[in-house]
């Protein structure tokens, strides 16, 4: 009896161990087969090839996602060629993508560097390409994109911060002579005799608005007193009608303004005034041509000696007359008888 407890006990720890087994390797095979959907393991691939300058902090077996979403890993990371590089790129990144999301990746996507978490690991992120583009297929090239490189911009971040400790040190010494007194802006805040002389001029204000409130002086009748108004008004109205005299023509300035008559009259002196600057312009001409008397007179010295001699001859008679005349009295004899 005692053997037969003790076998039915050893058989129930064994089936007891048994299933604990079988569930242990139950959830080994649920935690393999979750971590293999996490990861992507299982799903079938192709591959990509992307072009970098630099891999720094890429390893293989770096996730690759797409808009953010995990679809493969990086394979890995190989040096170009010399003679294959094509401009700064030195790096060739295999990457081993889903082919679930083959359709999003064509040849207008880009590949970027992205970095995960704190630690400064990267990951290849792909931009999905548009409808009209066409699917990169196994083996193709897929373009990269200028990424935002960790140091480069802590190497910005080191430059701004020392200019803003440079900006910090300036402002530092502009507080501290205010705080002292110096300066136009050190005296305003230490200077009683400028806050007395600004306290006068804010009661002179004050005053001063004070009569305006009041209607007193040019400027308070100006606000207060409607009679400048009125006198404004009733100029504009005749500003107005003065306007109205002018478009309808009335009075001297109206007929102007509306009639051509005086333009008539302006085109005619106009003409008679051309006529006469051609007869003149005649004239002129004839003259530089030596015809006529005046021209001779002018050009001919023979001529203008004898004129010259005929005035000096004339001009000796008239002294003579005026100092002689008894001599020039003609002797009339006449005999009546």
């Amino acid at each position: 009896m005692a053997k037969s407890v003790r076998r039915r006990t050893f058989e129930w720890r064994q089936a007891r161990v048994l299933g604990l087994l079988v569930l242990g390797a139950l959830l080994l095979v649920y935690a393999v087969y979750r971590v293999g959907q996490v990861f992507d393991v299982f799903a079938s691939r192709y591959e990509l090839v992307t072009l970098i300058p630099s891999a720094l902090g890429l390893r293989e077996g770096a996730p690759v996602t797409l808009a953010g979403q995990r679809i493969g890993q990086v394979r890995s990371v190989q040096f170009i060629p010399v003679s294959a590089k094509v401009g700064a790129n030195h790096l060739a990144v295999h990457l081993a993508i889903a082919q679930d999301v083959r359709d999003q990746i064509r040849t207008d996507s880009r590949a970027f560097l992205r970095t995960q978490g704190l630690l400064g690991d990267k990951l290849v992120d792909i931009e999905p390409g548009s409808p009209g583009a066409a699917i990169l297929t196994e083996g193709d090239t897929l373009a990269s994109g200028k990424s935002l490189d960790l140091e480069s911009f802590l190497a910005q971040a080191s430059g701004a911060l020392d200019t803003a400790n440079l900006i910090v040190a300036d402002l530092r010494d502009i507080t501290h002579g205010i705080s002292s007194g110096s300066g136009t802006i050190g005296r305003l805040l230490d200077d009683d005799e400028l806050y007395a002389r600004m306290v006068g001029a804010t009661a002179s204000l004050q005053s001063t608005l004070q009569q305006v409130n009041n209607a007193e002086g040019t400027l308070g009748r100006l606000l207060r007193d409607p009679m400048l108004y009125d006198r404004m008004t009733r100029a504009v109205g005749r500003v107005d009608s003065l306007g109205a005299m002018l478009v309808n023509g009335d009075g001297s300035l109206g007929r102007l303004h509306r009639s051509d008559t005086l333009y008539r009259g302006l085109l005619g002196a106009t003409a008679a005034a051309d006529t006469t600057m051609a007869n003149l312009q005649g004239f002129v001409l004839r003259m530089s041509n030596g015809q006529g008397s005046l021209q001779r007179l002018m050009t001919d010295p023979e001529l203008y000696d004898q004129f010259l001699k005929a005035v000096i001859d004339l001009q000796t008679l008239i002294n003579a007359v005026r100092t002689d005349p008894d001599r020039f009295k003609p002797n009339i004899r006449v005999d009546i008888f």
